[in-house]
């Protein structure tokens, strides 16, 4: 007694420690501890180094960026909207920058910047013009003189006579999506329509929970804006995404951990009707997702929300040390003895117990942090769960059960099924045949979209707002490379001229480089010749023609324009995330193709073209990610095969082959036929299902090792009863996690629920044979 004292007392100090770690690493922080970014679950070792930078600062840029359009039939009663908008937003605490209006030092930037440079500034076509027929140039002038609607000024003239800057400037507008100024808001006109454009930058992370949380506010106040003033009001960003996918993991947790306890309450009290096996079943649950927990946090510095989702699953397992100790002091009433009910139940519960690390060790050594932080919540969680039972249980639990066994009639009647040879060897012959057949309609997808939940009213939002915008419905980001900056500049130019050619021919909508906005020195170069000669042939002439009485001479000397000058200046806040600089050796920017819809001719034209480029990478994030995931599947794949070898050496060496034989085949024909009755119900195989068997077998080979533990019928009948209950826990968990909204935990949870059931039916396979009272 004194022992059990002792023990209990040394960790109760020891979970009170983990509930002030708890408190400490929650209650006492600006925010919780808590991941919801899939791509902290990637491993980074395994990505370039320049494509991950590269990804991170474009990511950066749009993750933390928030469009709002303001639609509405009345310019003045846009502007009002806008401006109440404007002053509302920036006092929610939601957003560190908003930018309505165009200011009039946003508007002067442009010549700000490029005046001093305009001799070696010209655009493609007059470029192409002087090369080709610069005596042109002098009628163009004259006609644009002439023209009452085209605004040149006598200070134009004189600053700029062939009017070259003016077009340069003119073709760096590369919006498509006709914005006009009024009272400085920028506008644009569909239709009927008027849509006023407003942009934000949020003051920290898009996936940032107290950022987050503030979005409620923002709710109101759009729909007081829309009241006010009878406007709609359209929004797009990360955030919201974001925030969506928090919500609902946040709410599949709750129904996976909610509904669980649930279940193990009214179970507890329908089968043991006392307070006390609830209590101490939910103790065991507590204290493993505690001290998961706080382990997770101090390794990790945060708990993914995945973890989190497959942690709360765990309670199905962890439950099932308490099942098979309670039962016992259930079945014993009078002759209970706490401390050889222990004994009694100690080698199958450490059995099990070594038998789920050690699929879980398999995850632990994979370099991937999402599986290395599943890995370390479940083990912890296990053990300390199985600890709660060994150390805590026989001194809490002293006192014999009140009630009797409930009617076993059923388990009774499905044990004594099994002493017949016929059942033994058709159920699991049956269930193996349709697991072959079913196994043929098996398709992988690692898409990782598939863990994406895109509501309907977002998407819709984000699709009109880009085709008002020009932006785009579907970008392609091509990281390109050089080996100093001039080269970069160079190869942008290069690569920009065939899209541009592509655009012209309709394949691609638009195309945003950083060398639009600062050529190479190679054609700075050229454009300062090229107008040196303009000046020095066409001068005179134009001259004449405007009767001026200064000859027009060519004063302007070469000046470098470099991408420090223009990333300085307000000009390059829309694109200038693009260049990236020097990362690691290589000189880097990215190109943006918006709507590529290729000739019927040629389906892969600029795919193709992309492909053969040495120095030119496509930055697709999300086949990257699906790539690993594939690779991974495969790793989880061969790692499940050697834990079932492994498990099975284990087996062998404790009960010998035949027994151990007996134990293995129902988690293993368990976890294949549930991947059959995912892929019967056309659901694509992930890395995720894979997981799922993972569970299966640690769970499975629990209800086996009971079984092959017990000696007569009348321990396997209470043995029974606790599986039993164990097994109904989890189906109930997994029975939830199916309704996911989420492609791939709805595939995770089918799996885990139909294994379960199976692992449940053929866990009396292990029986001893013809076990006497």
């Amino acid at each position: 007694m004194r022992s059990n004292s002792k023990r209990l007392l040394l960790w109760g100090v020891f979970i009170l420690f983990c509930a002030g770690l708890l408190i400490q690493q929650t209650v006492m922080q600006d925010k919780l501890p808590i991941e919801t970014n899939i791509l902290a679950l990637l491993p980074k070792d395994q990505q370039d180094k320049v494509a991950q930078q590269a990804f991170e600062q474009i990511a950066d840029n749009i993750n933390n960026r928030v469009v709002f359009l303001i639609k509405g039939k009345d310019k003045d009663n846009l502007v009002k909207a806008a401006s109440y908008f404007n002053d509302a937003l920036t006092a929610i605490g939601l957003f560190a920058h908003v930018e309505s209006k165009i200011s009039e030092n946003q508007q002067q930037a442009w010549g700000s910047l490029y005046f001093p440079y305009r001799a070696q500034l010209l655009s493609e076509q007059d470029k192409s013009n002087l090369a080709q027929a610069p005596d042109e140039r002098v009628t163009h002038v004259i006609e644009q003189i002439y023209n009452p609607f085209s605004g040149v000024s006598g200070g134009e003239l004189k600053s700029d006579p062939f009017l070259l800057f003016r077009d340069f400037l003119s073709a760096r507008n590369t919006s498509d999506g006709h914005f006009s100024l009024y009272q400085n808001y920028l506008l644009s006109q569909v239709g009927d329509d008027l849509y006023l454009i407003i942009q934000a930058d949020l003051a920290g992370d898009a996936f940032d929970s107290r950022l987050q949380s503030l979005l409620p506010q923002l709710q109101i106040l759009e729909a007081d804006v829309e009241q006010l003033f009878h406007v709609k009001l359209l929004h797009t960003g990360s955030l919201f995404y974001a925030a969506h996918g928090a919500e609902s993991a946040k709410s599949e947790i709750s129904t996976i951990g909610v509904g669980s306890l649930i279940g193990i309450i009214l179970l507890l009290l329908f089968v043991y009707r006392s307070s006390l096996p609830l209590m101490l079943a939910l103790l065991s649950i507590g204290c493993g997702l505690l001290v998961a927990f706080v382990t997770t946090v101090l390794v990790f510095g945060k708990v993914h929300l995945f973890s989190l989702v497959f942690g709360a699953s765990l309670i199905g397992v962890s439950i099932d040390y308490a099942f098979h100790y309670l039962t016992e002091r259930l079945a014993e009433q009078n002759k209970w003895d706490p401390d050889f009910a222990l004994k009694q139940i100690f080698n199958a519960i450490s059995l099990g117990l070594v038998t789920s690390l050690i699929g879980y060790l398999g995850l632990l050594i994979a370099p991937f942090p999402g599986l290395q932080q599943l890995s370390l919540f479940s083990i912890v969680g296990l053990l300390s769960a199985y600890l709660t039972v060994v150390l805590c249980y026989p001194a809490l639990a002293r006192s014999p059960s009140k009630t009797k066994l409930p009617n076993l009639r059923l388990l009774t009647a499905w044990l004594a099924l099994w002493q017949h040879k016929s059942l033994r060897v058709a159920l699991p012959s049956v269930l193996i045949i349709f697991a072959f057949i079913g196994l043929t309609k098996i398709t992988f997808n690692d898409d990782i979209r598939q863990l994406q939940t895109m509501p309907e009213d977002l998407k819709a939002q984000e699709h009109t707002i880009k085709d008002i915008t020009g932006v785009g419905n579907n970008q392609r980001l091509l990281l390109v490379k050089a080996n100093s900056e001039e080269l970069l500049l160079q190869r942008l130019e290069q690569l920009s001229a065939q899209f541009n050619e592509w655009k012209t021919q309709g394949f691609i909508k638009s195309v945003q480089s950083v060398s639009q906005f600062v050529p190479s020195l190679k054609t700075q170069q050229e454009n300062y010749q090229l107008v040196e000669t303009l000046y020095q042939q066409q001068g005179e002439s134009l001259s004449n023609k405007l009767n001026l009485t200064e000859a027009i001479e060519f004063k302007q000397s070469f000046k470098p324009l470099l991408v420090s000058d223009y990333l300085m200046s307000p000009v390059s806040e829309p694109l200038g995330f693009l260049w990236l600089g020097d990362i690691s050796g290589y000189y880097a920017s990215v190109i943006i193709l918006s709507d590529v819809t290729n000739p019927a001719t040629d389906p892969q034209l600029v795919a193709h073209y992309i492909e053969q480029q040495a120095d030119v990478q496509v930055l697709d994030k999300a086949a990257e990610i699906s790539a690993i995931f594939s690779h991974y599947r495969l790793f989880i794949g061969e790692m499940l095969l050697a834990v079932y070898f492994l498990i099975g050496l284990l087996l062998a060496w404790h009960y010998g082959v035949k027994k151990a034989c007996k134990v293995m085949t129902p988690p293993l024909i368990a976890g294949v036929a549930a991947l059959a009755i995912t892929a019967v119900f056309a659901i694509p195989i992930t890395i995720f299902n894979l997981l799922a068997l993972l569970l299966v077998l640690g769970i499975g080979i629990d209800y086996t090792l009971f079984f092959a533990e017990q000696k007569n019928t009348i321990n396997s009948e209470n043995t029974f009863l606790a599986i039993t209950l164990s097994a109904i826990t989890t189906v109930l968990s997994f029975g939830l996690l199916a309704l996911s909204e989420t492609q791939a935990i709805y595939g995770f949870g089918v799996t885990v629920l139909t294994g379960i059931i199976i692992a449940w039916l053929l866990a009396p396979l292990a029986m001893n044979k013809g076990t006497k009272k």
